[in-house]
């Protein structure tokens, strides 16, 4: 009697070594990895001298990569909180930028730091910048959103009765924005409150404000994710310690 064959195991397929082409570039402070996939569709990307068009390639150690002819490597990943004063802007367009945040960023690093979100030129305080790809995208996909506390100087009293109004839900750009808290600022002047929202940025607060005829002359974010601006005068940053850094990574 013939025995029954055993069942061999399944081979697992061993893991892709490297690290995808888009995400390099990220890493290196080029782009967003999304950025990155049209920069690949439109070969301005090379690797070990071939032009590289394949989504999903990825680069090996010891591999050369280039990016419109300018080589360039793996960065250290940084970790930056910046109290960004009025006249410089913080913004994902591509392009020289006049007045960027980067030139106030130079000293923390050798390659652009990405600023998490877009401010304005008009607005000011804490913006937290990094070139960590994954921990900015684990932050944008937070379900309850990055804690933002703001105060605002309106262009005239702000009036009790529109207090409940502006703690709707109100549609802008196809997205539903909500503020969480609005308070009168302690020995502040009629004209000025203080915003908690989450995850909603400067520009967003502004449009908030006009929808009920309120022109925001001053906006300041006074605390980001449970950062606040002690020690940190305007104009200056300072590096993330690693037990802040994980706790961003916890939100």
């Amino acid at each position: 009697m013939k025995s029954k064959p055993t069942n061999k195991s399944k081979k697992t397929a061993p893991k892709p070594t490297g690290v995808r082409l888009n995400k390099y570039l990220s890493n290196a402070g080029i782009c967003s990895r999304r950025e990155a996939d049209t920069f690949i569709e439109l070969g301005m990307v090379q690797v070990n001298g071939a032009t590289v068009t394949t989504m999903g390639f990825r680069v090996q150690p010891g591999d050369e990569v280039r990016y419109d002819g300018q080589r360039i490597g793996a960065q250290k990943k940084v970790y930056v909180l910046l109290n960004k004063p009025k006249g410089f802007v913080a913004t994902h367009q591509g392009g020289k930028i006049k007045r960027s945040i980067q030139e106030l960023l130079t000293q923390a690093a050798p390659h652009a730091v990405p600023a998490f979100g877009e401010m304005g030129r008009q607005a000011t305080g804490l913006l937290f910048c990094t070139n960590d790809e994954d921990l900015r995208k684990k932050m944008q996909q937070s379900k309850k959103g990055i804690r933002m506390i703001y105060h605002i100087v309106l262009d005239k009293s702000f009036a009790k009765g529109d207090h409940s109004k502006l703690l709707e839900p109100l549609e802008l750009y196809d997205s539903t924005y909500q503020l969480h808290k609005l308070t009168a600022i302690e020995d502040g002047k009629k004209n000025e409150v203080g915003v908690e929202a989450y995850s909603i940025s400067p520009q967003l607060i502004v449009k908030l404000f006009a929808k009920h005829n309120y022109k925001v002359t001053q906006i300041d974010r006074v605390a980001f994710g449970g950062f606040t601006k002690k020690d940190l005068p305007r104009g200056n940053w300072r590096p993330l310690k690693e037990n802040e850094v994980n706790f961003l990574r916890m939100l």
